[in-house]
């Protein structure tokens, strides 16, 4: 479909706007649940989604403060999770079905099937995504996941390439004080990318959802 989100990527370069929206996802997330009238299955799915989103909040923000790339970048990924999870939903024949055999008979999300019978793994899910929101979803993941499964960023994370060929290596909960723009830069990105994700998967998906219900 040619359904445009309402949802707008905006990069927001305040952190404590961004802090302030991020921490302020569960109230907005309330106001949506509040609406449920009668219970559908695919509102007891989207409870479950919305409840693991907001969920990661807390610790988001506490990582934020301490510039925690590994955490960020592992939250984020748990969100965008959520998000391609919930638009499953979206690609199949009967979403009732569909968040029935989740929800009850424990299937596995990519054992399942979209209406071209292709199966929904992360890989799908996040191509139909990227192609709703015109966005390059799939590279943000692979990004996102590069941070998170072990990988060579792990690696330019310890290592620092000296002024004679030499290398420094530097293993602690901390940052490396001289990286400090790096993090600021990377953990900006990822906030902004987990408070899209969180307000897509409420504002978008779900406020979509109730919309359909009424009709």
């Amino acid at each position: 479909s040619n359904y445009m989100s309402k949802v707008k990527y905006q990069f927001i370069e305040n952190e404590d706007e961004l802090r302030f929206k991020i921490n302020t996802l569960d109230k907005v997330a309330n106001e949506y649940l509040m609406k449920i009238e009668d219970l559908y299955m695919e509102d007891l799915f989207f409870m479950s989604v919305i409840d693991k989103s907001i969920k990661l909040i807390d610790t988001f923000l506490f990582a934020l403060d301490r510039r925690n790339i590994t955490i960020l970048a592992t939250l984020t990924r748990v969100q965008m999770d959520c998000v391609m999870r919930a638009f499953a939903g979206t690609m199949v024949s009967d979403s009732g079905d569909f968040c029935k055999a989740v929800l009850v008979e424990n299937v596995p999300i990519n054992k399942l099937k979209d209406t071209n019978n292709q199966k929904l793994t992360d890989k799908h899910l996040c191509e139909a995504v990227g192609k709703y929101l015109n966005l390059p979803v799939y590279d943000l993941y692979k990004k996102v996941c590069g941070f998170v499964h072990f990988s060579s960023a792990s690696f330019h994370n310890i290592a620092k390439a000296g002024e004679n060929c030499d290398m420094t290596m530097f293993i602690s909960r901390e940052n490396r004080k001289d990286d400090k723009q790096e993090f600021e830069r990377l953990s900006l990105e990822l906030a902004n990318q987990f408070f899209f994700f969180g307000s897509l998967l409420i504002e978008e998906l779900f406020a979509s959802w109730l919309e359909q219900k009424k009709s």
